[in-house]
């Protein structure tokens, strides 16, 4: 039987059942994609919320925005204000708002931040495109920071780029927001970004970029500065000028566009170019060595990190036209003397190169030699900046730049050499000095790379020189050369190199002959061969430069000839510690030698020592020490406390006055008659002391005047011999006659005669006062009380020179100059019953610790 067959419809559910069907399901999805959206919102939230948690609880403490002391540089002033150094582990200079000009402002937002006083910190559109732009990179690229965020990033935070880092400036940006105004947060902004070239902040960019302070820039130059921020080197208008032009274009249209700018002064912003004055001049280059020395003074008070980040200003007593003035004359020195002895030109030749290296690797066991020796060297490479040298083992360099000394003058031509070959000119260098295959010695410098770079050497075969000029009255040192080129030859003979004095010594034996009261200008010393004990069976015989005796002769003459025999005999007879308590009360510190050796100059001082002790002389007695800072200024203004000398031991040194003034009387003679006689026509009343030590390894000259004390020194650094006929006459008093004709052609006079001295009419070969009816003779000055008593007879016209009161040379001594009987004592001191006493023995002498049978003085030619 066939089944029913069923309806079409009958298959179909019913309406009704359909729909319910249908409408489960979609709630189920609906509910279970709720659900999900809301468990990845807990789950996000959750995350957010253990990510904030997470980061925030490991934030660095950001308090100390809010008095924040970055590192600033401090500077170092002239006398006039100039700067001539830097010191500092940033280059930064705060400055309040109140000084940065809204310009700069402006031109600072529409280039970082334009929205930054309308936002809480973040840019969220900025970050989100920033971690797109991060995602598509697989790191993060930067951007979409505010000037908040950077403020977090520089002065907060470190700088990588990290996830993590991030996190914590994006929280810490919100909190800073809550803490800080936003112009302080903008004032931390401004002082603390940086600005390529070593600048950080609007005011060091300001002086590096346009050598203005920074309230003084215009639209053009901040929008310079603005555009610099993005990328500092990149962007420099000193490296990349093309770049900066177009990045200042952005950020002007910027500030059209932010209203800070019309478009008529926008336009006109646009329309002119940025002119840029040359780069500052990091450290004066004439005052290396004494902005070194200021250093190391300021050292030994400052700590370092004070003085690197404290921005102080330091005010020296550097006078920079002076300072300018002394490089000049010892430049010209150098040069002199480079001529004379042809320095430049005493140079060998190395045959065979490979042979030469094979004996000196032998010689140095296949070790490269240490800096600071001098050694041979072989030219192998001469270029424009560099003499290249072959050491044996490892190389090294001259810059060409330190054998500038060398270039021939422009008169120097072959012209020039022709007309002066009669006058026997001597040989003039050629340029560059040397030649592949040129042997020469050198100084490895301490300063330079080491081996296996090239090292950095010198030439160890030219002589070098020191100058120190300072104000007696103050003792502020008003400027100081410590060798031939700071930059070459770093070492400070000025203040670190102890030199044996030489015959710059010998008026602190006079001075303390004077102080004695049994010597006086007039007494009568005789200049012959003597010889005194040593220590065993030993005897030394002393000697004058010239080798020959003058017998009898004044002690005026005696200094202003520089004679050796009269200096031994006087320190014999006062004996050594006698002359030792006169110089440190004058201000020598250096240990000095207990023996008659004392009285030539064989104890080393530094040229700074000396011209102090001297000033002692020119400002009658009174000791001070050497003054390089004057003061030192916080970055608010206030003063900070600072000695140099925290110890000073003035109240117990100086010297008697009235000594002073017959010493700088006697002195006067060097200039008039003796060995400085090249500064006699000096219009001033300047006085003296020439120096030679033996061989010529020094040459000095101390000039006093009452406004100025000068010691120029020159000598090499391994103490070989300058070169035959160099003398303290010869090769230092051209250094302070040029330096003194500049700076002290006119200043104030020598104080007037005291009650304390007396002036006498004397026949200058006896000694003794000429009687009233006679004629002739010279003035002399002596401390009161130790003028002679006793008269000659009247003798005939003498000549008369009195010195400080009447600069006449004087002349020779007369005919009717009575002659000293053959009988006459050693040691004469005429109108007392010691000149008819027998002289008593010298005292005991310990042997010299250098054999000082000749202080090679200076004789006039």
């Amino acid at each position: 039987m066939a089944k029913p067959r069923r309806s079409p419809d009958a298959s179909k559910p019913k309406s009704g059942r359909r729909t319910k069907r249908d409408g489960g399901f979609g709630r189920s999805l609906l509910r279970v994609s709720l659900g999900l959206a809301v468990s990845l919102s807990l789950l996000s939230g959750a995350a957010l919320v253990g990510g904030y948690w997470f980061f925030a609880s490991d934030l660095p403490d950001f308090g100390g925005l809010s008095d924040w002391h970055p590192p600033q540089v401090s500077r170092l002033y002239a006398t006039d204000g100039t700067p001539i150094a830097e010191l500092f582990e940033e280059r930064r200079t705060l400055v309040p708002r109140e000084r940065i000009p809204e310009v700069l402002v402006q031109a600072v937002l529409s280039a970082e931040d334009g929205d930054f006083y309308r936002h809480e910190g973040l840019d969220y559109f900025g970050m989100l495109n920033a971690l797109v732009n991060s995602l598509k990179a697989g790191h993060l690229t930067g951007s979409g920071s505010t000037i908040t965020q950077q403020v977090v990033k520089n002065l907060v935070l470190s700088p990588e780029r990290t996830f993590e880092r991030k996190a914590k400036e994006i929280i810490l940006s919100r909190r800073i927001e809550a803490a800080l105004t936003k112009d302080e947060i903008l004032w931390l902004y401004l002082n603390a970004v940086y600005f390529g070239h070593g600048r950080y902040g609007v005011q060091e960019a300001a002086r590096f970029y346009f050598a203005k302070e920074v309230d003084g820039l215009g639209v053009v130059e901040a929008a310079a500065l603005a555009g610099l921020i993005q990328s500092p080197e990149r962007l420099s208008p000193r490296k990349h000028p093309e770049r900066n032009h177009e990045r200042r274009r952005f950020v002007i249209r910027e500030m059209v566009d932010n209203g800070f700018l019309s478009p008529e002064a926008g336009e006109a912003a646009q329309a002119v170019s940025l002119k840029l004055p040359p780069p500052p001049i990091e450290q004066v280059a004439d005052a290396g060595y004494y902005v070194e020395e200021v250093r190391r003074r300021l050292l030994t008070v400052i700590p370092e990190e004070e003085l690197l980040r404290g921005g102080l200003r330091v005010e020296t007593a550097l006078d920079l036209p002076r300072q300018r003035g002394a490089n000049d004359a010892v430049e010209a020195a150098l040069r002199a003397i480079d001529t004379r002895q042809g320095y430049a030109v005493k140079v060998k030749k190395v045959d065979d190169l490979a042979a030469w290296r094979k004996r000196r690797t032998e010689k140095l066991e296949g070790r490269p030699p240490l800096p600071g020796l001098t050694v041979p060297a072989c030219v192998s490479k001469v270029t424009e900046t560099e003499v290249v040298l072959d050491l044996g083992v490892g190389t090294a360099t001259i810059p060409m730049a330190s054998l500038e000394r060398l270039r021939p003058t422009p008169v120097d031509d072959l012209e020039t050499r022709e007309k002066k070959k009669s006058e026997k000119a001597a040989v003039v260098p050629k340029w560059p000095p040397f030649e592949v295959g040129t042997l020469l010695d050198v100084m490895l410098r301490a300063d330079g790379p080491r081996h296996p770079a090239p090292m950095l050497a010198g030439l160890a075969l030219l002589p070098q020189a020191a100058f120190v000029a300072l104000d007696p009255r103050t003792r502020e040192v008003v400027a100081l050369i410590g060798g031939s080129s700071f930059a070459h030859a770093p070492f400070n003979r000025a203040t670190q190199a102890r030199r044996q004095p030489g015959s710059t010594f010998k008026p602190f034996v006079y001075g303390a002959a004077l102080a004695s009261r049994r010597y006086t200008p007039a007494t009568i010393m005789i200049d012959a061969p003597e010889t005194f004990p040593l220590t065993g069976s030993k005897w030394w015989r002393p000697e004058n430069y010239s080798g020959k005796f003058l017998g009898p002769l004044p002690l005026r003459r005696a200094l202003a000839q520089s004679i050796n025999t009269v200096a031994i005999k006087l320190i014999a007879d006062l004996g050594p510690k006698a002359v030792e308590d006169f110089a440190r009360a004058a201000g020598i510190e250096a240990p000095l030698a207990d023996n008659l050796t004392l009285a030539l100059g064989s104890s080393e001082v530094t040229p700074v020592e000396l011209a102090n002790a001297y000033a002692t002389v020119a400002a009658n007695g009174k000791y001070a020490r050497p003054i390089f800072i004057r003061r030192v200024l916080r970055p608010d203004g206030s003063e900070r406390p600072f000695s140099e000398h925290p110890d000073d031991d003035a109240p117990g040194r100086g010297l008697e006055p009235d000594v002073t003034f017959v010493l700088r009387h006697l002195m006067r003679s060097v200039v008039t008659e003796g060995t400085a006689t090249a500064l006699a026509t000096f219009p001033r009343l300047l006085v003296g002391k020439t120096g030679t030590t033996n061989d010529a390894r020094d040459a000095w000259f101390v000039g006093l005047l009452p406004s100025q004390v000068m010691v120029a020194w020159l000598g090499f650094d391994d103490n070989r011999p300058l070169g035959r006929k160099e003398t303290g006459g010869q090769a230092a008093i051209p250094i302070v006659k040029d330096y003194a004709v500049a700076f002290e052609s006119e200043g104030p006079d020598w104080p007037a005669l005291p009650t304390s001295v007396v002036v006498v009419r004397i026949d200058p070969v006896t000694g003794l006062r000429v009687s009233a009816e006679g004629s002739g003779g010279r003035e002399e000055v002596f401390l009161a009380g130790t003028e002679p008593t006793q008269e000659t007879a009247p003798v005939g016209e003498l000549g008369a020179a009195n010195l400080f009161f009447d600069d006449t040379p004087p002349a020779e001594a007369g005919p009717g100059s009575l002659d000293p009987a053959p009988t006459t004592p050693l040691l004469v001191f005429p109108g007392s019953a010691a000149a008819s006493e027998t002289p008593r023995a010298p005292p005991s002498v310990a042997p010299p610790s250098v054999d000082p049978s000749l202080d090679d003085e200076d004789r006039p030619e």
